[in-house]
């Protein structure tokens, strides 16, 4: 994997605890940067989607819900054979 090089500027306070922190759990200074920093992203990037799509989409009414149930769907095994529409048209 290619890296970067980057120069940051911290107060000294900061790089210290950050270094403190880093040395205690047996991480180098720069994988707890590079660590954190893909952690916030993730976090964001979950918190973007499900504002999304608490924004697109609505909550299922009991009546539905129980319907929903009702199918007896296995939820853990989705295993199926994918069909196109021409499949499905023709029955």
């Amino acid at each position: 994997m290619a890296t970067v090089r980057k120069n940051i500027t911290l107060p000294v306070d900061v790089y210290e605890a950050i270094n403190e922190y880093a040395k205690r759990n047996g991480v180098s200074f720069s994988e707890f940067l590079r660590e954190t920093a893909m952690k916030a992203i993730s976090k964001h990037e979950d918190a973007s989607l499900l504002a999304y799509m608490q924004s697109k989409t609505s909550y299922v009414d009991r009546e539905e819900q129980k319907e929903i149930e009702n199918l007896n769907i296995d939820f853990d095994n989705l295993a199926g054979k994918e069909i196109t529409l021409d499949d499905f048209l023709q029955g």
